[in-house]
């Protein structure tokens, strides 16, 4: 209970401080990127940035869980295929050498 508490507080607080910043900061500013010009504001120009960023942060996330979870699909594979041969030389009788 506490938890989600400080968790909502934590979201209203950046809310807050960012609801604070966007109207400070209602400037324009000048986007060139070579073969497009955008005026926008420098809050709008900044959330947006975030929001490109979350998205390619989340992306490469999302690829390195999927490499991970072949990995581990494969190793399990691997394990499954190494015991079962494990278990059928257990089996086998044990030679004398002598």
């Amino acid at each position: 209970m506490i938890r989600k508490i400080v968790i909502f507080a934590v979201f209203i607080s950046a809310f807050v401080i960012s609801t604070a910043f966007a109207a400070f900061n209602m400037q324009t500013v000048s986007l060139d990127l070579f073969f497009v010009q955008w005026q926008l504001p420098l809050a709008v120009l900044l959330i947006a940035i975030l929001l490109l960023g979350l998205i390619i942060g989340a992306t490469l996330i999302a690829l390195s869980t999927l490499r991970i979870r072949y990995d581990n699909r494969r190793l399990a594979s691997k394990l499954q295929n190494a015991e079962q041969e494990l278990n059928s030389l257990r089996i086998l009788p044990v030679r004398d050498s002598r």
